[in-house]
């Protein structure tokens, strides 16, 4: 019996774990797919990058490289870089991001199995937190990436082994909290006043605890409203404030029911250890390759304070977000007056089962909500009912000290959403997975004895079904992988060679980078897109290189840049339209001395696909890949294609003519030797002609250098809306395109 019974639970360990690895390998695949799929046209990848080799090559972080970001986020990936030797690539920030993503995931799930030996529930947080990151793809290489995966291992370090028992511990999570602090000052402020409140309401003294006790409910009652007291006339960061303020309260009015008097002098000294050795490491790496003291506060400290005056992006709080985190604290405060009530626990069990139902619904997208919207928005003010503790035997409160772990440090995290409440929503909130899991697996086990006789079959229909719902979400990470990698084709731009877009945003990402590498010396944008500086080879006209550099940099910063460009008559400028609209829809026009300078000194030389390249005032450029049709002045029957391009270096057989709608592009016309006269003239960088205009028979070899190839065919049907022209050879590949202008 006793060895059937071994060998059953190792069958069943045996497929949980395959299941669980086949399950990774779909998520990082997806991962994969989506990441080398998408490239956002706001660009602060390229940003990113370009601030990380500017650091690598300049150093001088802060007073000549601008950064948005703490010192330790560039002193550990230029660590990296040099150990590892890579270059700053799109296609290398995309396979760190994808890393980091990965491990995060992970970390989380490994957190649940280990509280639970439930490789359901293991599952179902594996699936969940990836697909809870799936931002992850909008901004690879972005800070946010480092920032889930320290916090994930913080997570994992106080809620595996307690902190306020192991002063080792406690200052892993203080060095963590310090890094975390050098990357984003409140987002490693909230983890370490997370770790302070932890250990200060687990003090030995009593008198101690209960002050303790009083001033971390001030605290987390207070500090919502003193973060965000300058937008707290907008009704979106006043809900926050309260959600926010009900979520901590209740998460320390669970802790009270369970904590155990353990915390000693020697945690708190390795708490403060482990901050100062990270601190002083990173402050004396900086300082020494160039940093100033005073930039070096700017840029940690004062900057991030400035920041919501200068930019804010609202959250769209879902419906009974308020009332449900009352409900939340008003039923844990119940419970701490009548904590052996049955009724009481009964109504905690059913809150948290409603939770993952509505999460799994969700997750399985019948109900209208984003997994992240609904952590937001539910998750906070529901903390405090997942970690309060429903079984009161040792294990069952050693439990419930790791959900009140998670619970605090989720409910203070959240506040990194304030006040851009864009992908940091995810970054702050995703460890509601792992906290949802753990909280729906205890109240399982503390309803279990009343469902004695069926609870086997109901928990293998639990595993089942949380490996249903992980392969459900991993399944849609992959459609939507793989649909998208068939909707393009790779941009094939230095370092960026295998990522695959729609025709639209690529072919205006070729154009801008093809025709800066010929016409740009000094190659600027705006808003700020550095990517293409990067794909280029072609210097920003400082190392102040920032997005939104309109409203991120002074004055002074400003006229440096308007000297550099004044000074090269072959300055480039690079206009993202779409961004633009949005800022100026949002209230944030782009406006200042550098705008001013732009708007009278460079103008616009074409524009496609969303992109407008803009030169000095004085100065004409052929616009290469570009293409008009028109009719024919000889022949009015007849209509004539032109397009200037760099000559390609193989004969041209036939030019096809398709018509692109969305992601879609439809073949509309051939001309080859059969229906059309071919002619090449030769051209400057200026369009001028310099060289005899030339009759050419098909396959037509051009010389090299910038021509215009003109083409006369018998008028066809009307060609309307986004044309592309491919030349092919006579093979059939493809050897150049061009976009048609009208």
């Amino acid at each position: 019996m006793a060895s059937g019974g071994k060998r059953t639970a190792l069958v069943k360990h045996a497929i949980g774990w395959t299941g669980l690895a086949l399950l990774a390998v779909g998520l990082i695949t997806a991962g994969y797919w989506l990441l080398f799929a998408t490239f956002m046209v706001y660009d602060d990848e390229g940003y990113v990058l370009i601030s990380l080799k500017n650091f690598a090559e300049h150093g001088a972080l802060y007073d000549r490289v601008y950064a948005q970001y703490g010192p330790f986020f560039y002193v550990a990936y230029d660590a990296l870089h040099r150990l590892l030797g890579f270059a700053w690539t799109s296609t290398n920030s995309r396979l760190l991001t994808l890393v980091q993503w990965g491990a995060t995931a992970w970390i989380c799930a490994l957190l649940v199995w280990r509280r639970t030996r439930s490789s359901g529930a293991t599952a179902f947080t594996l699936a969940g937190v990836f697909t809870y990151l799936w931002v992850m793809i909008h901004e690879p290489g972005h800070p946010g990436g480092a920032v889930s995966l320290l916090v994930a291992l913080a997570a994992w370090i106080g809620a595996t082994r307690d902190i306020a028992r192991r002063p080792a511990l406690a200052a892993l999570v203080g060095a963590i909290g310090a890094a975390l602090a050098l990357i984003k000052i409140n987002v490693g402020g909230l983890l370490l006043i997370a770790a302070v409140i932890w250990l200060a309401i687990r003090s030995p003294n009593t008198h101690r605890r209960r002050a303790s006790e009083w001033l971390a409910a001030a605290v987390l009652a207070l500090l919502p409203w003193f973060l965000m007291h300058s937008l707290l006339g907008q009704d979106w960061v006043r809900q926050f404030a309260m959600i926010a303020s009900l979520g901590g309260l209740g998460v320390l009015l669970a802790a009270r029911t369970s904590r155990p008097s353990e915390a000693s002098r020697r945690e708190w000294l390795g708490l403060l250890g482990g901050m100062a050795a990270v601190t002083l490491i990173t402050l004396a790496t900086v300082l020494a390759r160039g940093t100033s003291l005073y930039a070096l506060l700017s840029g940690v400290v004062l900057d991030p304070l400035r920041h919501p005056a200068v930019y804010s992006f609202p959250f769209d709080w879902k419906p009974s977000a308020l009332p449900i985190a009352i409900a939340g604290f008003v039923l844990i405060w119940w419970a701490q007056w009548r904590p052996a009530s049955s009724y009481v626990l009964g109504n905690v069990i059913a809150a948290r089962f409603l939770a993952a139902t509505a999460f799994m619904l969700a997750a399985l997208q019948m109900l209208p909500i984003s997994l992240a919207a609904f952590g937001m928005s539910y998750g906070i003010g529901l903390a405090g009912i997942c970690a309060l503790p429903m079984r009161r035997d040792p294990e069952g409160l050693s439990d419930a000290r790791t959900r009140q772990w998670l619970a605090l440090v989720l409910v203070l995290q959240s506040l990194h959403a304030y006040p851009v409440a864009g992908s940091q929503i995810n970054w702050g909130t995703f460890l509601w997975v792992p906290l949802l899991a753990l909280a729906t697996r205890d109240g399982w086990l503390a309803l279990a004895p009343t469902v004695a006789r069926s609870r086997h079959v109901v928990a293998y229909a639990g595993a089942a079904g949380a490996f249903a719902l992980g392969g459900f979400m991993c399944g849609k990470l992959l459609q939507t992988g793989w649909n998208n990698q068939q909707a393009g084709e790779p941009l094939g731009l230095p370092g960026a060679e295998s990522i695959i877009i729609p025709d639209n945003p690529a072919f205006g990402l070729r154009l801008m980078t093809e025709n800066a590498r010929v016409h740009a010396g000094v190659l600027f944008s705006l808003p700020g897109s550095y990517s293409l500086n990067l794909w280029t080879g072609r210097p920003t006209p400082t190392l102040a290189n920032a997005t939104h550099w309109f409203s991120l940099l002074s004055s002074q910063q400003q006229r440096e840049i308007i000297d550099s460009l004044r000074a090269d008559p072959r300055a480039v400028l690079v206009v993202q339209l779409d961004t633009l609209r949005f800022l100026i829809q949002q209230g944030f026009p782009p406006q200042g001395e550098l705008v001013d300078y732009l708007s009278h000194n460079f103008q616009r030389s074409f524009e496609v696909d969303g992109y407008a390249f803009w030169v000095h005032r004085d100065r004409v450029i052929a616009p290469l890949f570009t293409g008009m049709i028109s009719s024919n002045a000889d022949e009015p029957h007849n209509q004539r294609l032109e397009l200037v391009l760099i000559a390609p270096d193989r004969a041209i057989n036939t030019i096809q003519l398709w018509e692109m709608i969305g992601v879609k592009r439809i073949h509309r016309l051939t001309l080859s030797a059969a229906n059309a006269a071919l002619a090449i003239t030769p051209l400057d960088e200026t369009g001028r002609v310099i060289g005899a205009r030339q009759t050419s028979a098909w396959p037509a070899v051009a010389p090299p250098g910038i021509i215009r190839i003109s083409v006369d065919y018998n008028r066809a049907p009307s060609l309307s809306g986004q044309l592309l022209a491919l030349l092919l050879d006579p093979q059939g590949r493809r050897i150049a395109a061009a976009r048609i202008v009208r």
